[in-house]
């Protein structure tokens, strides 16, 4: 599939645009981001997974800890951008 689609179907879902909305600027623990969605742990980890696999989160191990980041801090000027269409619209 070409990444391009991946990541149209990355930002389908409310919880993976939430989740770059957080990283928004910084780097996290996935450790960090538990306590803030309130879905199970593996359901978290399939999200970030998704956002990792598609290019859009980098994660880096140091030691035991699974850190993130955005790749590309232009996907929040394209969330931003779909949220101000979907806002007109209504």
């Amino acid at each position: 599939m070409k990444r391009e689609v991946l990541i149209y179907k990355a930002l389908s879902c409310e919880w993976r645009i939430k989740l770059l909305e957080e990283l928004s600027g910084t780097t996290k623990c996935s450790c960090e981001l538990d306590h803030l969605f309130p879905v199970d742990k593996t359901t978290l980890s399939r999200h970030i997974k998704m956002l990792v696999d598609c290019g859009l989160l980098r994660e880096t191990k140091n030691g035991t800890r699974k850190e993130l980041c955005i790749s590309d801090e232009r996907i929040l000027d394209v969330i931003k951008l779909v949220k101000d269409i979907a806002s007109t619209g209504e």
